[in-house]
């Protein structure tokens, strides 16, 4: 009995076909997310919905020999963005991506879409948060005529794989577009219509595993999930005990949590089996070390130096070298992409002496940089579940390909390092929801006792 999951990144995306007895992988197909379309605005970030669900059905043409086996089909997705839908259930505009900057375009009073619409709520929203765009688009008066809904895009690509008109979405994607209540877990309708949006285009909300409908050919597809919860799903061992931390473009920490809590520096997000993810997400990560390398080619390419290599390889081997030195550490802020409360907040480096002015010393502080902003968040979580972490697991390429950062993350939180046994966190999560949502298994704890028990070698 095969399972699939599909995970549909911003950058690329992800087929995963499982066997759901023990979760050894069938096979696995991805391909790079070429949605993304054109702008004159810096601020825009949008993908073309309809290409991405072609990419999708791609995949599933490229799994086809193991395809006759699947039971049902589970879908994560780039968290926050949105598209509208006409009533026949087609896109009749782009996906504006979690990326997008038009919730900070200032209003004529000076402040920012997303400012004004956190003052007029009383929640805290930031641009590219779904309903944030939907604001904008409502002052603009540039909603699509034909729009009658909004959903996420892996809604929208379940919706088109069994035909469906409506969508719908799980409360793990709606909490990420704003303005939804915790722990009751329903959207603030009144907040929404007092801010002068219309609360009809809201898709209607689904809890734990609910299924979308069947494909032609007979496989159950379950609404989707958001791909953090996704991400902590396909990593983990058990849902208590673990912090996981995830190095990819952003970074994340990750621990679950079976009560409501709340904290000024971290997200409550709803889980999928009732409980919550206490998360501290950052803007940077991995997509900071890539400003470093790119820093170190335009030096290379300003005196002549440079070639097409890539310098990562050469940077994570000084930085291996560098860790081991007893010299005064750099201290590096990576915030140069601001943060989720301060998006205008910058980068810094202090600390600078003779001695650690150089190459290996700025990477290494570039490294801790990313760490010391994941462990700030980590300090914010309750006592009883600081107390409880047993591991660390550790996902995404950011971190996976890093051996300096693999020790300093193991020092930094004092807990043994574990890797997800599938590389491919997301697009695996799913399938393990798309397990529990068609009966396969009863419960999470009982698909992560069997599907995450396999040291097969081709994970």
């Amino acid at each position: 009995m095969y399972i699939a999951g599909i995970d549909i990144g911003t950058t690329s995306i992800c087929l995963i076909v499982t066997n759901a007895e023990d979760g050894r992988v069938i096979r696995i197909a991805s391909t790079k997310n070429d949605a993304a379309l054109p702008s004159k605005e810096f601020w825009e970030r949008t993908q073309q919905a309809d290409r991405i669900v072609q990419l999708v059905q791609s995949l599933i043409e490229e799994c086809q020999d193991d395809w006759e086996d699947v039971r049902a089909i589970g879908i994560s997705c780039q968290m926050h963005g949105i598209l509208y839908v006409s009533k026949e259930g087609k896109a009749v505009s782009p996906l504006v991506t979690w990326q997008d900057g038009r919730g900070e375009l200032l209003l004529e009073s000076g402040r920012s879409y997303a400012m004004e619409l956190s003052e007029l709520t009383g929640f805290d929203l930031h641009t590219g948060y779904g309903l944030v765009t939907h604001y904008y688009l409502t002052k603009q008066g540039n909603l699509p005529g034909s729009a009658v809904k909004l959903c996420t895009i892996g809604d929208y690509v379940a919706m088109q794989l069994c035909d469906e008109k409506t969508p719908c979405i799980d409360s793990s994607n709606a909490a990420s577009i704003g303005l939804f209540t915790l722990p009751n877990r329903q959207f603030d309708k009144d907040q929404l219509i007092a801010a002068g949006m219309d609360a009809e285009f809201l898709p209607e909300l689904v809890h734990h595993t609910a299924i979308a409908g069947d494909t032609a050919d007979g496989k159950k597809v379950l609404w989707a999930i958001g791909d953090n919860q996704a991400s902590f799903l396909g990593a983990v061992p058990t849902f208590r005990g673990t912090l996981l931390v995830n190095i990819g473009t952003g970074s994340q920490v990750s621990v679950y949590s079976p009560a409501y809590f709340e904290s000024p520096h971290l997200e409550t997000r709803p889980f999928m089996d009732g409980g919550y993810l206490l998360v501290g997400a950052s803007l940077s990560g991995g997509k900071s070390y890539e400003l470093l390398e790119q820093f170190f080619r335009d030096v290379c390419s300003t005196f002549g130096l440079l070639d097409n290599r890539s310098f990562y390889e050469t940077m994570n081997r000084l930085a291996e070298e560098a860790i081991i030195e007893s010299v005064p550490t750099l201290k590096v802020g990576t915030q140069f992409y601001g943060t989720r409360e301060h998006p205008h907040r910058t980068g810094s480096i202090e600390g600078i002496r003779p001695n650690n002015f150089n190459p290996q010393q700025l990477i290494v502080g570039f490294l801790h940089g990313i760490l010391d902003e994941l462990d700030g968040f980590t300090k914010c979580l309750p006592a009883e579940l600081l107390e409880q972490l047993t591991r660390l697991a550790v996902s995404g390429n950011g971190i996976r390909k890093n051996m300096a950062m693999q020790q300093m993350a193991r020092t930094k939180w004092q807990l043994p390092l574990i890797f997800p046994r599938v590389k491919e966190e997301a697009a695996f999560g799913a399938a393990i929801h798309a397990a529990v949502g068609s009966g396969l298994y009863s419960d999470y704890s009982e698909a992560l006792q069997r599907m995450q028990r396999s040291d097969s070698d081709d994970r």
